[in-house]
């Protein structure tokens, strides 16, 4: 394999189902996938694919799709009021949002440049199966100077090469350029340094990690797997179209819409008649649609 993983949207497509299959049998709590969540991934990527790849690999590319997904839906919820490209899959945002969002965003000077520029012709591919893996992404937006800003810099989707481990020698080079370099960092990571608050996420995210890949590695092969709570947006639209909602219309998009926060599809999969599930979605697709008369 070269510097660079291929990641075709077959791959893609391979790497989706691997992660679904797990979670669907529970091996991802707390969003976060066990050692036996991972291990199968792995595996089921290869036999899909009939290319063996390395969990440092897969998660490379699950990081970037989480990036990609989090921006998108941060742009989604940023433009409320406006309408959906269903070919497309993304807000039907005209020119003049479009030239008042970008000259709020773009900061030239500082090598900032707007993210959600990318979705301005089409959502990110496969979206469907994003909901499903990246739902509960969290955007804590300490590095954002606008919704969705990113230097100039950043690196590429298709950049997933795993990074070369660095010599001693260039490893001690780094540590010494850190520590003389300490007074120079960016406004970002300065502001990122100083929140209690971000560094306590970051923590507490790195020991639920680690307690979860010690504790799937001790526990007995006969344990109860864990078992989702939330159904998956999916198994929720399934439901929607049993209450009579077909594709394509209105009422299809504000039920979908509305899936994507779990607190809604946990209540909606909660209803125990089509009914009731119906009314649901036909009230959610009125208030939308005043939100929107009273915006014009």
């Amino acid at each position: 394999m070269g510097d660079k993983a291929d990641w075709s949207d077959r791959f893609l497509r391979n790497l989706f189902d691997a992660c679904k299959e797990e979670i669907d049998a529970g091996n991802r709590p707390m969003g976060i996938f066990t050692a036996t969540g991972w291990k199968n991934v792995v595996s089921k990527f290869g036999d899909k694919s009939g290319d063996k790849r390395t969990k440092k690999q897969l998660k490379n590319k699950l990081d970037i799709l989480k990036k990609e997904y989090t921006m998108f839906m941060e742009f989604k919820n940023f433009a409320t009021g406006l309408g959906w490209d269903a070919e497309n899959k993304t807000v039907d945002c005209p020119k003049e949002w479009w030239d008042e969002h970008l000259a709020r965003c773009n900061n030239p000077e500082k090598g900032i440049k707007c993210s959600h520029v990318k979705f301005r012709k089409h959502g990110p591919k496969f979206l469907e199966d994003m909901h499903v893996i990246f739902g509960k992404a969290h955007v804590d937006g300490s590095t954002a100077t606008c919704p969705g800003d990113i230097s100039s810099d950043d690196t590429s989707d298709e950049d997933v090469a795993e990074v070369p481990k660095p010599t001693k020698e260039k490893e001690k080079t780094v540590n010494q350029g850190k520590r003389k370099r300490k007074g120079t960092s960016t406004a970002a990571e300065e502001k990122e340094e100083k929140s209690p608050f971000f560094r306590m996420y970051k923590n507490t995210c790195l020991k639920i990690e680690n307690a979860a890949e010690r504790i799937s590695t001790s526990v007995e092969v006969s344990s109860a797997p864990t078992i989702n709570q939330i159904p998956s947006i999916a198994e929720a639209v399934k439901m929607v179209k049993e209450c009579g909602v077909e594709e394509g219309t209105a009422l299809m998009y504000t039920a979908w819409s509305a899936l994507a926060n779990p607190e809604f599809r946990e209540f909606f999969t909660s209803l125990e008649t089509n009914n009731g599930r119906l009314d649901l979605i036909q009230r959610e697709h009125e208030k939308e649609k005043n939100k929107k008369e009273g915006s014009v």
